[in-house]
């Protein structure tokens, strides 16, 4: 196959991309750096939990289900999208730029609206919830048009119907796997603070670890503590690996499904618990370079902007790069689908 780089359409899609994923991410982070911690959140914009949908371990159950979609969706068309067709900047795409400024603003307004009148509101907690996420949903829709504009929208959703439709029945069955697995997380979770503890051990001086108390099993701060100086944190179920194990097996298994005919059985299997052990040191690399930017440079930034994106980042380079090198090996050659 040719570089896909050297194809206009895709290079210019994938410069929107990241675009987009950054003016995402930005936003979240600016607003929690500077807006979240302000007085005037705390007096006007700070509603009660019953408001919130997707918070903490569901929030990110919700995030690994979107990226495990977004994997699929490029698997299945990735022929496609490498030769995918150009479309020009239009001054009509600005208005959708407005637009999601204005669904931007309209989300914080409307939480202003539930800060001044909470009795009002509490009387359908769950369904001014939804308005509020529904709000958020307009915002990223019109940043997305806004970014690779009405035409290339109109053709991926003509298109790429059939695929978009499997991707999001795929997406759902994968977030509901998830939400039945997931209890697995403390055997991982004590397995990640064994290793790292001992590695600490032949690195640094003061090392902290107290292991997994099993009656936190099913709280979202429960797990092992495990510290480097002064800097100490639970290894709980974000820290796991559990997700990123769910989103490897279940991508492995679906080109297992896919490709059945064309590979060769015995060493995609024994690939995969090749594969899986990678994907598992990677996670321990990931909370091994968390306790050391935490203890050594900067907390809060271990805490927030690291744990937060470096998860799905390194999963998503470590799955393309591991399969990029195993299909080379596990089909079988003359043999199409």
């Amino acid at each position: 196959m040719n570089n896909p780089l050297n194809n206009k359409g895709f290079r210019n899609m994938l410069f929107k991309g990241i675009i987009f994923v950054a003016i995402v991410l930005l936003t979240q982070k600016i607003v929690r750096w500077f807006l979240v911690r302000s007085t005037f959140f705390k007096d006007f914009l700070d509603i009660p939990q019953q408001f919130q949908i997707g918070k903490g371990i569901i929030a990110i159950s919700i995030t690994n289900a979107l990226i495990f979609g977004v994997v699929v969706f490029i698997m299945l068309n990735y022929k496609r999208i490498f030769t995918i067709k150009d479309f020009k900047v239009k001054v009509n795409q600005t208005w959708f730029i407005v637009l999601a400024i204005f669904f931007f603003v309209l989300h914080y307004l409307f939480k202003f609206m539930i800060n001044r009148n909470i009795d009002f509101f509490s009387e359908l907690p769950l369904f001014w919830a939804i308005v509020k996420i529904f709000i958020q949903i307009l915002f990223a829709t019109a940043l997305f048009i806004g970014i690779f504009g009405l035409e290339f929208t109109r053709y991926i959703l003509k298109d790429f119907r059939k695929q978009i439709m499997i991707t999001s029945f795929v997406t759902i069955a994968f977030f509901i796997l998830m939400i039945f697995i997931q209890n697995l997380w403390t055997y991982f979770s004590s397995i990640i603070s064994e290793i790292l503890y001992h590695i600490f051990n032949l690195f640094f001086e003061n090392v902290t670890y107290k292991p997994f108390v099993s009656s936190f099993s099913m709280a979202e701060g429960g797990g092992p503590l495990l510290g480097i100086n002064d800097f100490r944190a639970i290894v709980g179920k974000s820290c796991s690996g559990i997700d990123s194990f769910l989103l490897f097996t279940s991508l492995y298994a679906l080109i297992f499904i896919m490709d059945y005919k064309r590979l060769k059985k015995n060493l995609a299997v024994s690939l995969y618990f090749i594969g899986v052990i990678g994907m598992f040191i990677v996670n321990i690399l990931r909370i091994l370079v968390l306790f050391i930017i935490g203890a050594y440079i900067d907390a809060k930034f271990a805490v927030g902007l690291f744990h937060t994106n470096a998860g799905w980042i390194l999963f998503i380079g470590y799955f393309f790069v591991y399969w990029m090198i195993v299909s080379k090996y596990i089909y079988i050659k003359g043999v199409n689908k």
